[in-house]
C-alpha cells in the first residue's frame, strides 16, 4: 500500500514537533542550552526529519 506524499508530510511534521517540544521541554528543565544552541539543535531535528524516508 502506498501513501500520498501529503500524508508523508504529516508524518515527518509530526515527528519534528514531536522532537522539537521534547528537546525544548528537556532544556526549560536543565537550562543545559542557551537560545543559540537551541536554535542550532532545532534546525538539526528538522534536517535529520526532512531527509529521512517513511
Amino acid at each position: 500500500m502506498k501513501s500520498n506524499p501529503q500524508e508523508l508530510d504529516e508524518k515527518r511534521l509530526s515527528a519534528m514537533k514531536v522532537k522539537i517540544l521534547e528537546a525544548e521541554m528537556k532544556n526549560l528543565k536543565t537550562r543545559e542550552k542557551n537560545n543559540d544552541q537551541m536554535v542550532e539543535t532545532i534546525t538539526k531535528i528538522i534536517s535529520n526529519e526532512a531527509g529521512k524516508k517513511y
